[in-house]
């Protein structure tokens, strides 16, 4: 890769200054350091009056061989956007277009190659649209993926507070089982009194009906409207509230 990268910065030179073919040859290997200076030392001696596209081909040989060329081409083929950003994705594209160029050697081309890489969310609704350029396919693109992430916050924050609002239930609802438990415990004490057949009411123990005795006062000999007024007459005096 930085092989490629020292040849399209050596080329952009050619580009502005106007050289032969044997300045080219110079420049570019003026341009050589380290280990790559040491080869082209080496190499020169059995290479003379080299053309520009004879010296890249033996630096290709050397450093960038025709089995990583196929390589990358294979990887460029087999691009798609995966768990990355349409940006990300773009950003790869870019990276790798330039080792097969008879796929992107037009931009419409390079529009459905890039189309057929995103991811089917996104190419669902740029794929009607029927963009013509591969800057039109891109910012679509971008704005899409833009788009789907943010539903995909909002739901995830639907959720979180849905989750929230089931615990905080969960929490009080213990409370309103054993509330509702003692109601019903209370209830069933009291229903499960027998119906008296003397008096035709619930209750526990002798009927007092039966008995004549104060419902008040449990004793016999005076009812219950009468009880005050027997313990008067046997000269109890009960004690007066006075309020303030």
């Amino acid at each position: 890769m930085k092989a490629k990268a020292w040849v399209l910065g050596i080329e952009k030179l050619f580009e502005i200054f106007p050289c032969t073919e044997a300045q080219k040859v110079q420049i570019a290997a003026f341009s050589l350091e380290d280990k790559a200076r040491r080869w082209w030392i080496l190499t020169r001696t059995e290479h003379q009056e080299l053309t520009r596209l004879q010296f890249l081909k033996l630096f290709y040989d050397k450093y960038f061989p025709q089995c990583t060329r196929d390589k990358k081409v294979t990887e460029f083929e087999t691009l798609r956007q995966g768990n990355r950003t349409v940006v990300e994705y773009e950003a790869q594209f870019t990276e790798l277009d330039r080792f097969a160029q008879h796929m992107v050697d037009t931009d419409y081309k390079t529009a459905r190659k890039f189309e057929g890489g995103l991811l089917t969310a996104i190419l669902d609704l740029i794929n009607v649209l029927k963009l013509p350029t591969y800057v039109n396919v891109l910012e679509r693109a971008v704005i899409a993926d833009g788009n789907i992430a943010a539903q995909s916050r909002v739901s995830e924050w639907k959720g979180k507070r849905q989750n929230t609002q089931a615990s905080r239930g969960s929490v009080a609802s213990p409370s309103k089982k054993l509330n509702s438990g003692t109601s019903s415990t209370s209830t069933c004490t009291h229903d499960s009194a027998p119906i008296c057949l003397d008096c035709g009411k619930r209750h526990h123990g002798i009927c007092y009906q039966v008995t004549t005795a104060c419902f008040k006062c449990c004793k016999t000999g005076h009812l219950a409207r009468d009880s005050r007024k027997g313990i008067s007459r046997m000269g109890i005096e009960l004690p007066q509230v006075q309020l303030a």
